[in-house]
């Protein structure tokens, strides 16, 4: 009875130490902190907000904002064409995610003023941000 005591025992034990499999772990941005850009007016780009999947598998993004945009590259830009009279900043959450979760980050746009507004003649190449 001992010999058949010892098999089994050995035997639960290697079925419950026998699961090898690796889960599928979710993109990251890393460090969570807020993203804070500033922009100037008339301008549409923003920047590229990269998460890395540790597993290699693709990533896909999205925004909350409906007047941003993103690709699957991870640049943002704008829908609109941002003026600082109307609305001086935007705020949105980019959302990365992909069959092993999720991961967010928020982002503030602040826009910054132009002493040469968009619906005059003035030449841009002298125009002042502040």
């Amino acid at each position: 009875m001992k010999n058949y005591s010892a098999v089994i025992f050995v035997l639960l034990f290697l079925f419950s130490c026998g699961d090898n499999t690796q889960s599928n772990k979710g993109p990251s941005f890393g460090y969570h902190v807020d993203r804070i850009v500033r922009v100037n007016e008339g301008s549409t780009d923003i920047g590229t907000f990269l998460a890395i999947d540790p597993d290699g598998d693709q990533i896909s993004y999205s925004i909350s904002n409906v007047d941003m945009n993103i690709t699957q590259e991870g640049l943002v830009s704008f829908n609109i064409t941002p003026d600082f009279e109307t609305q001086d900043s935007y705020s949105s959450t980019i959302i990365a995610s992909n069959d092993g979760g999720s991961d967010e980050i928020n982002l503030t746009v602040y826009i910054n003023d132009s002493d040469c507004e968009l619906d005059t003649a003035a030449v841009f190449d002298s125009c002042i941000f502040q």
